[in-house]
């Protein structure tokens, strides 16, 4: 698991999505037949590819394209893309091709290891949502696409973000503004 951050503030990454694009049709009708592929098309339109190397899982849709979930760093999310595209040719699934993998969503967790007054911060912190009726953390818009989930034991989670940098970017936006409104 990928630690990053400043102590005593830790910030772990727990999932990263990942997509690719094979550019070409695959048969997923024919997974099943298969080591390490699998599908069940009467319940989704995919099929899944996982060996006992993988972290993660990669979904491999008819068109071609590819989402790699549950990997905890975008270079484990790109292998498993590649480890993908070789599986699928050694099967001829799909031609040998050359594809360019894209974070879309990296999914982090922290702990600034305080108590924190969320109802003080829901009225301080710029672009941010809080209704405990209906989720009982804050909601905190970070500049850019990144959202922190903020709870009151001091845990977060971060979402949206599409590189490592901007993880830690936004847990540090996260640490600068509740140290001033706290």
């Amino acid at each position: 698991m990928q630690k990053l951050g400043r102590e005593p503030h830790e910030i772990e990454t727990q999932n990263v999505v990942c997509t690719a694009d094979l550019k070409q049709e695959v048969k997923i009708g024919s997974f099943n037949r298969y080591k390490h592929l699998s599908s069940n098309l009467d319940l989704y339109r995919c099929g899944y590819v996982k060996d006992h190397t993988m972290v993660g899982r990669v979904t491999v849709f008819k068109n071609g394209k590819m989402i790699s979930v549950g990997t905890k760093s975008p270079n484990q999310a790109k292998r498993e893309l590649r480890k993908t595209c070789k599986i699928l040719q050694e099967y001829k699934l799909a031609r040998p091709v050359r594809i360019t993998p894209q974070i879309r969503n990296i999914v982090s967790r922290f702990d600034l290891k305080k108590i924190l007054p969320i109802e003080t911060l829901a009225r301080t912190l710029p672009r941010c949502i809080y209704e405990p009726e209906q989720f009982p953390g804050l909601i905190y818009r970070i500049q850019g696409s990144c959202v922190a989930l903020i709870f009151a034991s001091g845990k977060g989670v971060i979402v949206g973000a599409k590189s490592i940098e901007e993880t830690n970017s936004a847990l540090f936006e996260v640490q600068l503004h509740i140290q001033h409104a706290s």
